[in-house]
């Protein structure tokens, strides 16, 4: 069978196609899940973000112009989505870096296997950088934290993340800058750097 591009599979599931709509999100999924997921931090509240998202983007996709890719469109809605759901909750975070899922070639679930060449005062040393990040991370903003996410973890461009939160390019790169300007000062302060 033949794959289609993006721009027929819209038509297809504007036409009434839905099994073209699977289609489309496929190539997304994995990294859409782990943005919502880094977002709210918790697999049950995330798979239920992510749910209604893609249901959004598929009741939505007639309003869908084009303007920017399709990837970026549901991007944006994720991320509102899962920022949304931040606000009404207010809760604290469950799920650890070390925990989130990682999606292999196949779209399931993979994790990482352990290094045993690596000497155990290496693992702690690795395990408490992780920590001191994960911590700086969190005292990081809502808003702040997504940016660094999308841009350092996902690797999106300044302009998709710009879609994606529904700001300007100008805007994304400040935040950013401040992010990492913010998490380098807490770094420097756990293990004694210059500032």
């Amino acid at each position: 069978m033949e794959e289609r591009d993006e721009a027929s599979l819209i038509v297809a599931v504007r036409s009434g196609e839905g099994s073209a709509f699977e289609e489309l999100i496929r190539p997304y999924e994995g990294r859409v899940y782990q943005a919502v997921l880094r977002i709210v931090r918790n697999e049950a509240d995330a798979a239920d973000v992510y749910q209604n998202a893609v249901m959004r983007a598929f009741e939505k996709l007639d309003a869908f112009r084009g303007d920017a890719a399709f990837g970026t469109w549901l991007y944006q809605i994720a991320v509102n989505a899962a920022l949304m759901h931040l606000r009404s909750s207010k809760r604290s975070p469950i799920v650890s870096e070390e925990d989130l899922p990682r999606f292999n070639w196949m779209g399931g679930y993979a994790r990482p296997v352990e290094d045993w060449s690596e000497s155990a005062e290496d693992q702690a040393q690795r395990s408490q950088l992780r920590g001191s990040l994960r911590d700086a991370l969190d005292a990081l903003p809502d808003i702040d934290r997504t940016v660094v996410w999308l841009k350092d973890v996902l690797g999106l461009s300044h302009e998709e993340i710009a879609a994606a939160t529904g700001s300007t390019v100008l805007a994304v790169r400040s935040r950013l800058h401040r992010a990492h300007l913010r998490l380098r000062e807490r770094l420097a302060q756990r293990f004694g750097g210059e500032r």
